[in-house]
C-alpha cells in the first residue's frame, strides 16, 4: 500500500493543483457576483464547481495513473505534462499545449544526446 501511495500522490497532487488553480480563477467571478447578489454562495454553484472539478481531474488523470498502474513512471509524468498543457489551453485560451510539448521533446533530446555521448566517451577511454 505504501508503494502505491509514492506512486499515485505525485500524480495525483499535480493533477489536482492544475485543476483546482485554473477553475478558482474561472469560478471567482461568478463566486463573488452570486455573493453579492445573495449574500451567500448558493448550492447549486456549489455543486457545479465540484462537479466540474471532479470531473475534469478525472480527466486529466486517468491516463497517467493507467501508465502509471503498468510501471511506465516516466512516460505518466510525460503524458500528464502534455494533458496539462492541453487543459490549459482548453481553459484559459493560452497555448500551452505547444511549449509543453517542445519542453518534452527536447528533454528527451538532451537525453539521447547526453546518452550517446557517454557511450561514444566509454567507447574511445577504453581503446
Amino acid at each position: 500500500m505504501h508503494n502505491a501511495i509514492k506512486k499515485y500522490a505525485p500524480i495525483l497532487f499535480l493533477s489536482t493543483a492544475i485543476v483546482s488553480g485554473l477553475n478558482y480563477f474561472a469560478y471567482q467571478a461568478i463566486i463573488k457576483i452570486a455573493h453579492a447578489q445573495t449574500g451567500t454562495i448558493p448550492i447549486n454553484l456549489i455543486s457545479e464547481i465540484i462537479t466540474t472539478v471532479a470531473t475534469h481531474l478525472i480527466v486529466l488523470s486517468v491516463l497517467p495513473l493507467a501508465l502509471s498502474a503498468k510501471n511506465r513512471t516516466l512516460t505518466a509524468y510525460v503524458a500528464l505534462i502534455i494533458l496539462g498543457g492541453i487543459y490549459i489551453t482548453y481553459m484559459t485560451g493560452i497555448n500551452a499545449a505547444g511549449p509543453a510539448i517542445t519542453i518534452v521533446a527536447f528533454g528527451y533530446l538532451a537525453f539521447y544526446g547526453y546518452s550517446k555521448a557517454k557511450g561514444i566517451y566509454s567507447y574511445y577511454r577504453t581503446k
